[in-house]
């Protein structure tokens, strides 16, 4: 295997475990445990990590290596706002331009949100456990990106990726997931999904920017409540 292509692995498996909430902020990615998880050496996992520093997501220590980063209110209001510049007119172009194939797939993210929300509901338990959580994470943010995909704009895709991979990591999940705010997103997404279905670009827009401020205020709680703990 060459180091490139296991660079690309590490990269990948490290993304998919950030966007599901398996790394906390502040928390050291250990590269030999890691590269052996995907079968591969530290050293393309160091160069995983760089690319994963380049984009935001940690930060690089003398001593330590790569860490999670931490994001203060702020910064995460920035993100937020480039979000409601960017993805309500995706939602618009993607209730113009989505086939019958990026219909499908949008609903097949939600239907999974649905169905895992469901899941929660019958366990009982007040909060969803780290793997549900993680499984609701990851058709959330599959959900948000297969409506920007939907564009046919590979610009917005990256750039708009990028900061919904930034507030997944740093916002939504830092929230704990139960019943409520499982049924509150998917309501969310349906009414999304809905208009762009029905090719209404203007009601699309407007509920991906409804969601998106429904996000930040959410992440913003999180951080209230956290701070709170902490004092």
């Amino acid at each position: 295997m060459s180091t490139k292509t296991g660079a690309s692995r590490a990269y990948e498996h490290l993304r998919d475990k950030l966007i599901s909430g398996e790394f906390d902020p502040g928390q050291r990615l250990l590269y030999g445990p890691i590269g052996k998880e995907i079968g591969v050496s530290a050293t393309p996992v160091r160069e995983a990590a760089a690319r994963l520093a380049n984009e935001g997501l940690v930060d690089l220590v003398p001593q330590l290596g790569a860490v999670v980063r931490r994001m203060d209110r702020e910064e995460l209001i920035e993100i937020y706002e480039v979000r409601l510049a960017i993805e309500p007119y995706a939602a618009q172009l993607a209730a113009e331009r989505a086939d019958s194939d990026q219909l499908r797939e949008i609903k097949v993210h939600l239907e999974r949100m649905n169905e895992l929300t469901a899941q929660h509901k019958s366990s009982g338990k007040e909060f969803a456990g780290k793997r549900m959580a993680g499984q609701f994470d990851k058709a959330d943010f599959s959900f948000h990106m297969a409506i920007i995909e939907a564009t046919g704009n590979r610009a917005m895709v990256r750039t708009a990726g990028q900061s919904h991979v930034l507030t997944r990591v740093f916002g939504v999940r830092r929230h704990r997931y139960d019943a409520r705010s499982m049924t509150v997103t998917c309501r969310d997404h349906a009414a999304i999904h809905k208009a762009i279905r029905a090719r209404k670009p203007e009601e699309a827009s407007a509920a991906a920017a409804a969601h998106i401020r429904n996000g930040l205020e959410k992440s913003l709680q999180a951080i209230k409540s956290e701070t709170v703990e902490q004092e």
